[in-house]
């Protein structure tokens, strides 16, 4: 497994932030609760071909514990806090596309927004234009 991306191209804002794979969360599909994000593992639909909490795709579960070892002290897989803050940017991107949308402007790094009083208000807001 290789984190790094080595193109010349840049990854797209929706890459790191809403595809698990990218995070180390391997394949699988990843939701937010309300309260938490939670994360489906492809490989748990139907039968099981490896044990809980051994699958050759994942670098980290998630609640940020590592699921593989690596002989480099100073790789590490991305902790709860980082991942729950990497994909509540994800939920922003569904509706908010371009980096230079005025809700990035408005973000403050220790306060983030809430989907539903940003998200929602300009939904309705744009439905009665």
């Amino acid at each position: 497994m290789d984190p790094h991306d080595t193109s010349k191209e840049v990854r797209s804002c929706t890459d790191c932030h809403q595809n698990p794979k990218s995070l180390g969360l391997g394949y699988g599909n990843v939701f937010f609760d309300g309260r938490n994000f939670k994360f489906i593992p492809s490989t748990s639909r139907g039968r099981r071909l490896f044990p809980e909490g051994e699958r050759l795709d994942a670098f980290v579960d998630i609640n940020g514990n590592p699921l593989v070892h690596t002989s480099r002290k100073d790789l590490r897989p991305f902790n709860k806090k980082e991942l729950s803050r990497i994909l509540y940017v994800g939920l922003c991107l569904t509706c908010h596309k371009d980096e230079n949308d005025k809700i990035y402007k408005l973000w403050q790094p220790k306060k983030p927004p809430r989907p539903t009083d940003i998200c929602f208000t300009n939904f309705f807001a744009n439905k009665n234009n």
